[in-house]
């Protein structure tokens, strides 16, 4: 009686609260989602939502609906999770959700002979600032800035990603070297949104922002270091990335701003799978080798 593809999409509405939330959600169009649910509303003989000038709102069937549909989706999520786990073939794609900073440039270049010793395997990035459910089949790996407390899951802590101040040459040129930190005071400062900090490792009680003029703001890494690489003014930098940089300079030596745990996560049942366990194992070996360049060490990256 009923498609499974359209209950996922229901739920995605149903959790949205939009056409065009869930849209974005599920990567199809608004008039594709509309037309499946107006199928699935024919097929019931009823409706499930009532259209609304703010979104969408379960009629009493949709409320009556959405826990059987949520705990078929589970069990659809389990049988697949138990099929991918009994898979012994190095065939198929493996899927990686990881942060921007690490899975537009730097990951690539390094996965590059994963797939080299495993033609049969597509590597699929799923670049997101936002958590992929694995336990949903989301993503098949993920690599996280802070550890999972799911059961299902297994995690790996493969290193730490060290944050220094850095600043331009052209910046310090125009502005002059702070001597110490408290010179930090009298320049102009790059700052992340407190979300970002959340997910890292404080040292102490040093301040992350000294009482400086804020020059840009973002809620995006990638932003702040282009933003450090402009010339904005002094900000945190992922030592790993900023240190290949001819054009910035690492300001204290050592100091640490602060850090993120790097943690490699799939779910339990993922792991026998072959293809899914070479990418495990390959990215487990990857962070280890270049732990000291991910902690500043200013080594080969």
């Amino acid at each position: 009686m009923f498609n499974w593809d359209d209950l996922k999409y229901f739920l995605a509405m149903a959790d949205e609260g939009s056409l065009s939330a869930a849209a974005r959600k599920l990567n199809v169009s608004q008039p594709t989602l509309s037309r499946r649910l107006t199928a699935l509303e024919e097929n019931i003989g009823s409706d499930l939502f009532a259209r609304t000038r703010t979104g969408l709102e379960m009629t009493a069937i949709g409320e009556q609906l959405i826990d059987h549909a949520r705990h078929m989706r589970d069990d659809v999520y389990s049988i697949e999770r138990m099929i991918t786990g009994h898979d012994s073939s190095l065939q198929g794609n493996v899927v990686i959700s990881c942060i921007e900073i690490l899975g537009a440039d730097w990951l690539v270049r390094h996965t590059r002979p994963f797939r080299e010793q495993f033609p049969g395997i597509t590597v699929e990035f799923k670049i997101e600032n936002a958590t992929s459910d694995l336990l949903r089949r989301e993503a098949d790996i993920a690599i996280r800035m802070f550890r999972p407390v799911q059961n299902d899951l297994i995690a790996k802590r493969t290193g730490t990603m060290k944050y220094g101040y850095y600043a331009s040459k052209a910046y310090i040129e125009k502005h002059g070297m702070p001597k110490n930190t408290k010179d930090l005071s009298k320049h102009e400062f790059i700052l992340p949104h407190d979300e970002i900090l959340a997910h890292t490792n404080k040292f102490g009680q040093r301040p992350f922002h000294p009482r400086g003029n804020i020059a840009f703001r973002s809620n995006n890494l990638i932003s702040l270091a282009s933003a450090v690489r402009e010339g904005f003014g002094i900000g945190a930098y992922s030592c790993i990335m900023a240190d290949k940089d001819p054009n910035l300079v690492r300001l204290f030596d050592d100091l640490v701003v602060f850090s993120s745990d790097i943690w490699l996560v799939s779910h339990a049942e993922l792991k026998r799978s072959a293809r899914i366990r070479a990418m495990f194992d390959f990215l487990g070996d990857l962070f280890n080798k270049h732990s000291a360049a991910f902690e500043g060490a200013n080594q080969s990256i």
